[in-house]
Formats: structure tokens, C-alpha cells, sequence
């Protein structure tokens, strides 16, 4: 009983077949290490004729071997992106309850920006999931982050409030939105070259 529990479980894993793609018709093969000739050999492509080289039986053993675990590097990664999709799109987003945000929605990350640039207050109010609204200072999500700008001495230039993890070089002059250059693209207004406000087609001006 024993000893057959011991051959099953020093069973070799079975050798992965050799991929091949013939340069002639780019028409892809996969043939088993068993059926390649243990020294370097010529045979026709399958579909078009063409005579194709063939490794030896060991050198097509390696390359097989670095094939298999080419592909599980890559459905692993395929797998890690997938997963960082799914946690992406689970992520909690924040809308913000003041005129002019109406189109905007944040992670927690782009909250946490706007917190330490005091562009968001503890007196603002958030969206609640419920739809409620709600002082931003009493969402447990977001308490931790006011405290810790209570604590700082120090407060960074405004950010964009669309990019978040981008300073504002300029700001609209009608809503005081601040815009990185992105959100601020340049127009040509007859020999004038000025920037607008992307958000609402407005004048600009240079952020202090």
C-alpha cells in the first residue's frame, strides 16, 4: 500500500508539448517532445509544405519548457490585472455636496488630495452611499484624513480638482475651479492665444 502511495506521488509531471509556428505560413503547431527526432532535423510544414529546421529532442525539451512557463507568467499577470479591474471598479467613490462638484466622483485617494490642500473642508458636505448628505468630518472613511490635516503645520498648493495628484496652474475665473494644464488647454481667439476652462468653456487665469 505503501510503496505504491510512494509511486504515484514521485510521479513525474508530464513534459510540455513543443509550439511552433512555421515562417513560411505563420501556421502554428504544437507537437509532443516524444515524436521529435533526437538530432536536429528538416520536416514540411503541415498546412503549407515548406521545409521547416527542427531543434534536437533536448533543445526543443528547453524551449518547450521556457514556452509553459512563459504562459504562466502571462496568466498570472492576466489574473493580477483582472483582479486590480474588479478591486477598481468595487472601489468606494465620494461626490461631493457643493455647487460646481456636481460632476465630479473621487476614491479615496482623490478625497484624501483634496483634504490635504484644504480644498475640501470638514465642514463640506458628502454624498452618503444612501444618497443622504452628510458632513464630510462625521463619514468614518474620511474622520482619520481630517485629523491628520488638524496635525499638519503645513498646507501643499491647490490641486486640480479632476486630477487630484496634479497642481493647479491656473484656475477658472468664473467658478474658482482649479485646473491643471490639462483641464486648461490653450484656444486662439484671432491673434490671441488664451486658455479656457475645459469644464465650462471659460476664461482662466494663473493660479497664485
Amino acid at each position: 500500500m505503501f510503496s505504491s502511495l510512494g509511486d504515484r506521488l514521485s510521479e513525474p509531471e508530464p513534459e510540455p508539448s513543443y509550439n511552433y509556428t512555421c515562417p513560411n505560413c505563420l501556421s502554428a503547431f504544437s507537437i509532443s517532445l516524444d515524436k521529435i527526432p533526437p538530432v536536429r532535423a528538416r520536416f514540411p510544414c503541415a498546412k503549407c509544405g515548406d521545409p521547416m529546421d527542427f531543434p534536437s529532442r533536448d533543445q526543443a525539451r528547453i524551449q518547450a519548457r521556457l514556452q509553459a512557463e512563459a504562459a504562466r507568467k502571462a496568466a498570472a499577470e492576466a489574473e493580477l490585472e483582472k483582479t486590480g479591474v474588479i478591486a477598481l471598479a468595487g472601489e468606494k467613490k465620494f461626490r461631493v455636496d457643493k455647487r460646481g462638484w456636481e460632476d465630479d466622483h473621487y476614491d479615496r485617494r482623490g478625497i484624501r488630495n483634496l483634504i490635504r490642500t484644504g480644498e475640501l473642508a470638514a465642514t463640506d458636505h458628502i454624498f452618503a452611499p444612501d444618497g443622504s448628505s452628510v458632513v464630510a468630518d462625521d463619514m468614518p472613511d474620511l474622520k482619520p484624513l481630517f485629523d491628520l490635516k488638524r496635525k499638519s503645520k503645513s498646507t501643499p498648493p491647490r490641486c486640480c480638482r479632476t486630477h487630484t495628484d496634479r497642481l493647479a496652474h491656473f484656475l477658472c475665473t468664473g467658478a474658482d475651479r482649479p485646473l491643471c494644464e490639462e483641464c486648461a488647454p490653450e484656444k486662439a481667439i484671432g491673434a490671441t492665444v488664451v486658455r479656457i476652462c475645459s469644464h465650462c468653456g471659460g476664461p482662466t487665469a494663473a493660479a497664485p
